[in-house]
Formats: structure tokens, sequence, C-alpha cells
């Protein structure tokens, strides 16, 4: 079987969720022996120097990407108002790109073309004039939701901005969603969503890791009474979790515990983090190794307010035995139970008391560590979840 993955971005290196998502299936299919193609846009915002892949994996994906523009400018996000386009998808649409998928199809027949998330959909036509190749849309998100909820959330002229961003983001997808041969949605919760909007196959597919190939860092001490947050902060979701966090639950934990320390790493992180200035509050920014730092630190905080699909780094982190407290939102669509293998806190004084807690007490830390650690056994191995959705849709 042939497969062809359209990536938003380059899915290696794994820099953050989404191309850890894209990656581990690409992998898997590899060793099931199926023949893989990658072709990813690359841009400024994810660039990667392609020649620094690693021969083997350029050589067994076949890999190709695109350089784009992704910026939005705000005469061409304007003229979304008159044309009621969403500005998310039109800077995904390429000439260059256009042609150079229609050669690949021209040159190659593929049994399934994977649509890594909704941004590679404005290539469909492209697709159904060049290949009869069944198209999946590999849906990491509900894209819309994630910006309705910033909207619900923001006020006066961000309130207007993002009102336009999300109608115009939802119209697409709703519509969008129609137009393919099978969606594998990412969690639960995106596939009972768009099983209410469409009448085509829906399946899910977690992201999941091969387990019995993860190396943890060795020798690397556990730096006790810190928290951390890892990821990508030019996100907007991840912005407003760390001032919601930063603002209504850090002062609460701070005045209780003058020995916490809070960490926060990850790529992009905004001028304004970087310049704070708050006792026992270390902006790290870009790690240079996500498992070495997460590793090193000691209980993780996820306080996300938006977002849809599933935190990856959720995911990989509980695969290390780390202790996470996060809210409902931050956990959607993940298969966890409050008090056992995480914990959940929705408000900010429950937020702080979770912390507390886990920070004054190692034997729960403990329990839930190896129960997180089990809990990524037995739902979320690749060899599983790929293969088991993979093999229903053949």
């Amino acid at each position: 079987m042939r497969i062809l993955f359209l990536c938003n971005k380059n899915p290696y290196p794994e820099r953050d969720g989404g191309c850890i998502a894209m990656n581990v299936n690409i992998k898997e299919a590899i060793r099931l022996g199926y023949d893989v193609k990658v072709v990813a846009i690359n841009s400024k915002k994810n660039f990667t120097e392609i020649d620094s892949l690693p021969e083997d994996y350029k050589k067994k994906t076949a890999y190709e990407s695109v350089m784009f523009d992704l910026k939005v400018r705000p005469l061409q996000f304007l003229s979304t108002y008159f044309t009621g386009k969403s500005p998310h998808i039109t800077r995904f649409v390429s000439k260059d790109f256009e042609e150079r998928l229609t050669r690949i199809l021209i040159e190659n027949e593929f049994d399934i073309i994977m649509l890594e998330s909704i941004f590679m959909t404005p290539y469909i036509k492209t697709i159904r004039q060049n290949s009869n190749a069944k198209i999946v849309l590999r849906a990491h998100n509900v894209e819309f939701k994630i910006w309705e909820r910033l909207y619900d959330s923001s006020k006066f002229i961000k309130k207007i901005l993002l009102k336009h961003v999300y109608r115009t983001l939802r119209n697409y997808e709703l519509k969008v969603i129609n137009e393919v041969d099978e969606i594998f949605a990412i969690t639960s919760v995106d596939a009972d969503f768009f099983k209410q909007h469409t009448k085509v196959p829906v399946k899910v597919l977690p992201v999941g890791f091969d387990i019995d190939s993860i190396i943890e860092p060795k020798n690397i001490v556990e730096e006790k009474n810190t928290i951390f947050h890892i990821g990508a902060m030019n996100w907007m979701p991840n912005v407003e979790g760390i001032n919601y966090f930063l603002d209504k639950i850090w002062p609460f934990i701070h005045e209780k515990n003058h020995n916490i320390k809070l960490y926060l790493a990850g790529r992009n992180m905004p001028d304004e983090f970087l310049q704070m200035k708050k006792d026992n509050v270390i902006v790290v920014g870009e790690v240079d190794d996500a498992k070495i730092f997460m590793k090193s630190k000691e209980i993780m905080i996820v306080p996300l307010l938006s977002g849809s699909g599933m935190r990856v780094k959720i995911i990989e982190a509980m695969t290390m035995g780390k202790v996470i407290v996060s809210t409902s939102i931050g956990v959607e669509g993940i298969d966890c139970e409050n008090g056992k293998d995480i914990l959940i806190a929705d408000t900010p004084e429950n937020f702080a008391n979770a912390v507390l807690r886990v920070i004054d007490d190692a034997q729960l830390c403990e329990t839930i560590s190896n129960n997180a650690r089990e809990t990524v056994r037995l739902k979320y191995d690749i060899r599983r979840v790929f293969s088991k959705t993979l093999g229903l849709f053949i």
C-alpha cells in the first residue's frame, strides 16, 4: 500500500505536539512496510533545513518540502472580510505547492492520501483531478473551536477580529469535512462533533507513542519544588493559559510556598515573558531537548482555557511518569482519570491547591506517576492505535 502524507509543517524534527502527531504515524507506516511519501510545508514559522534531516529518514519518506510565506498581512486579512474566506486557510494556498503536488500525483499512484490537518484541504480539488486515491483528513483539532473559545474570552477590538476568524474558519471547516472520503479525528470528543456534521465515516486515531523504543534521558537529577510548562508559545491558547496561571494561580502558590520555582519553556517565547521579572519564575524559552528538560523538573502544569484536539505534550510527559496538573480543557480528548493518573482543576484556587498537594506528597506523586505510565502503555501505544485504525479503513 502506498500512502502520501501531506503535512502543514515539517514533521521532523519532532519539535512540538503537531510534529509528533504526524511523525509517529509516518514512522509506524514505514515499520509496517508501507510505501510512504511525505510532502511538507516549510516556512519561517516552523523552518527546517531539509539538508539537515537524516538521510535514512529522507530516503524512506521520499521527502519533499515547499517553502511558504504563512504570515498574515493586514491587507490580506482585511480582504477576507469582503470575500468571506478564512484568513487562516488562505495562507496555505500556494501555486508552487499545487504544481509540485500535481507533478507528484501524475508520476505516482497512491492508495491513501493523508491530509494532516484542515490546512491541507485546499488541495482536495487538485488531488481529485490527478489521483484515484482515497483522501483521509487527519483532524488534529476542530480548528474553529480553538478560535471560538478565544473569542469568548476576549474583549473589545480583539473580540471583533476573532469573531471574523472563527466564523469564517467554522464555515470552511463544516463544508470541507464533507469533501473527503474519511476522517481520522485525534480524539473521541472531536469525532463526536464531526459525526454530527457529516455523513463521511469518522474514526478515532489518537496520538500514539512507540512505547518499546522510548529512551528516557539517564542521569538527570529532578529538581525538587519545581513546576513547569512547555509548549509552542506562538500558539495563542498557550499564551492565554500562562497569563491566566501567572495572574490567578501563581500568586496563591508563591504565597503558600516560597520554595517552589516555576519554569516556562517553549519555542517562540513572547518578549512579554522573556522580559518579565517575578520571584521564582524562570523563563527558559526554547530548550535543546524537551525530554531532558521535563525529566529535570517535578510537576507539569497545563492551564489551558481554550483549544481543541489533544495535548500531545501531556501524553509525552505521561510516558515519562510525570505528574501533571491540568484544566479540563487541557486534558480534553485524553483518556485519563482525575486523581488516578493526572490531577484536573478548573478554578484558580483548586489548581493552586492541586499543585501544592503534589509538591508536598511524595507518595501521591509516585502513585500518579506509575499510573500515568500504565495509562499510556495500555491506551496510546502506536502499534495498537495506528494499525487498528488503518486496518479498519482498508
